[in-house]
């Protein structure tokens, strides 16, 4: 495939993240209607309203269906490896512990696990019992007996496909903001960063990858650490439900934590020129804060 582009970009836009309905479409017909160069078919955490979220099992459907690209979190573990998970915190509606119960809410930082300790929990199945998060999300969703997987068994699957085009718009889930409920045990940007470009390299996945965060310190480590890897500004202005401590808007007389130690006010405001100023390649900002041109 084509390095990707070193043009600033906005992402979102141009792409299609799939959600429900996933699963009514014809795979047969797939392959040849999708073209990176114009559309973006991008399944996000793999495709969770079919397949159980950030799982082998959803990364391989998403593959098979003809998807251009996989929208995926990581974690960085006790044990200095990456999982795949958008919680930091194991999330009581899709795990389940070794004699098949739902686990405690709040109770297993991942962050504070191994990768040994963490495979012993199952992330299959969605309680249906867990009320709007199930109807949303679970009641199209197959179930399997599903493990946590890393980063590595990610790039594994890929390259066991043959795939050599499908790229990972991949997250580093960290939490700079002490109002964050992710706050504690965050993960050292650079550490993760480092992990990150580790195994990147490993896969020569180089070409295949954008690294996208909220913590913009991240996306600075990675330009600082290997600049060939293409970075995407995660930002929302508004508070919103879920997010509430992501937005710029608390931080109109201070500086954001979320910006990487800049200040929006030396850029009149516009996270665009501060996302430029770090050197990112592509620009996503929260769907719902665009107009139509």
């Amino acid at each position: 495939m084509k390095k990707l582009s070193k043009k600033l970009l906005l992402s979102g836009l141009a792409a299609l993240t799939i959600y429900s309905g996933f699963n009514t479409i014809d795979i047969s017909t797939t392959y040849a209607k999708v073209n990176y160069d114009v559309f973006d078919l991008e399944a996000h955490r793999g495709g969770r309203d079919v397949r159980p979220e950030n799982t082998l099992y959803s990364y391989a459907y998403a593959i098979e269906l003809g998807a251009t690209s996989i929208e995926c979190d990581m974690q960085l573990t006790k044990d200095g490896q990456i999982v795949m998970s958008h919680n930091p915190i194991l999330n009581s509606d899709i795990t389940r512990d070794e004699n098949g119960n739902y686990i405690e809410n709040n109770k297993y930082d991942i962050r504070l696990m191994t990768v040994d300790e963490l495979k012993k929990f199952d992330v299959g199945v969605m309680d249906p019992n867990c009320g709007e998060y199930y109807d949303l999300h679970g009641k199209t969703q197959f179930t399997y007996d599903a493990k946590i997987p890393t980063l590595e068994e990610l790039m594994q699957l890929i390259q066991s496909y043959g795939d050599k085009n499908i790229v990972l718009n991949i997250e580093t889930k960290s939490y700079p903001d002490p109002a964050s409920a992710g706050y504690k045990n965050n993960a050292d940007p650079k550490k993760f960063v480092e992990v990150f470009n580790n195994i990147v390299k490993k896969y020569d996945m180089e070409d295949r990858v954008v690294l996208q965060s909220f913590d913009w310190q991240t996306l600075i480590e990675m330009k600082k650490l290997n600049p060939n890897i293409s970075t995407s500004a995660l930002w929302q202005e508004q508070p919103s439900w879920g997010r509430d401590s992501e937005s710029l808007r608390r931080y109109e007389k201070k500086k954001s934590p979320w910006l990487g130690g800049l200040d929006i006010k030396d850029y009149q405001g516009n996270p665009v020129k501060a996302a430029h100023a770090i050197g990112a390649d592509i620009i996503s900002p929260y769907y719902t804060e665009q107009t139509r041109c």
